[in-house]
């Protein structure tokens, strides 16, 4: 299956879920969901649907910062980890971290290290993105993955990154796999790609 998934970032509730295709081959079965922090103007990043583009391991920001695990999704707009000082592991910035569940960034989305490796790793270029904005049935989701998040210890590192220098790591269960239809492949024309973004 060339694109799996679709990634859904909900600007309203600060959460990503992650979906696969149904046997009709549209994404409906959600399988992963992520605490997010998306921009302080709503209009950074308007609703509509990008294809996933190039992905980097550090990526510099426009206010200076570092962001790990950079994926674009359209113009300037980035999934990216918390922001760094530098481009270095234990330069997290630990202001930034617990601003997660909020409208803080410049615009891009800032995720936990773990869910933006994680993107990098399993949605390859192309991969559909959904900006929304909804609170429908949410509440409760953001409320336990707000609870989920580590602590930081004082090393400067986020704890769920899986770089195996971390000292600060906690490993977390697996993600599952994506259901398998083998013979259903997603339609095309379940939606309309929005414009590249400046």
């Amino acid at each position: 299956m060339e694109y799996p998934y679709l990634i859904e970032v909900n600007k309203v509730a600060q959460v990503v879920t992650v979906y696969t295709i149904d046997e009709q081959g549209l994404y409906t079965i959600p399988v992963k969901r992520m605490i997010c922090s998306t921009g302080v103007e709503d209009e950074e990043f308007p609703e509509g649907v990008y294809p996933l583009r190039e992905s980097y391991t550090w990526r510099h920001m426009n206010d200076g910062t570092y962001g790990k695990y950079a994926t674009r999704i359209s113009g300037q707009i980035l999934f990216h980890s918390v922001p760094y000082e530098r481009d270095r592991s234990n330069a997290l910035i630990a202001e930034k971290y617990l601003q997660l569940g909020e409208n803080e960034s410049s615009g891009c989305v800032r995720l936990l290290c773990k869910d933006a490796q994680w993107i990098q790793e399993n949605c390859p270029r192309g991969t559909p993105v959904r900006c929304v904005k909804g609170w429908d049935a949410m509440e409760e989701i953001k409320r336990e993955l707000l609870a989920a998040i580590p602590p930081l210890d004082g090393s400067g590192w986020d704890p769920t990154d899986p770089d195996p220098d971390n000292p600060a790591y906690v490993r977390e269960s697996a993600t599952p796999l994506p259901t398998r239809v083998p013979w259903v492949t997603p339609q095309p024309d379940q939606f309309a790609w929005a414009e590249e973004l400046d």
